[in-house]
């Protein structure tokens, strides 16, 4: 669980964090920097914020079964959710 200030998670933050099963990210969150969970192979799905507006590159890569888009998003960087073999459930606003 992050502090509510925190607006962007940086390139690589949790990248590899292959224990990482659950986060819970803060409401004013506007950005998910480059592989920030790259690999994270435990981690299944994620809850994205209203305020979210970009996806970094390779962010998920390698992680989740789960995810729902907000309807602020403007934002997918390229290879996203590259390698999800477990990606089972996308919902768009």
């Amino acid at each position: 669980t992050f502090p509510a200030s925190l607006t962007s998670i940086g390139r690589g933050a949790f990248a590899s964090c292959s224990s990482l099963a659950h986060v819970t990210l803060p409401a004013g969150l506007t950005s998910i920097g480059d592989e920030a969970f790259f690999g994270c192979s435990s981690l299944v799905s994620i809850d994205l914020p209203a305020s979210l507006t970009s996806i970094g590159d390779h962010a998920f890569s390698f992680a989740l079964a789960r995810v729902t888009f907000p309807a602020g998003l403007t934002s997918i960087g390229d290879c996203a959710f590259c390698n999800c073999s477990s990606l089972a459930s996308v919902t768009l606003p």
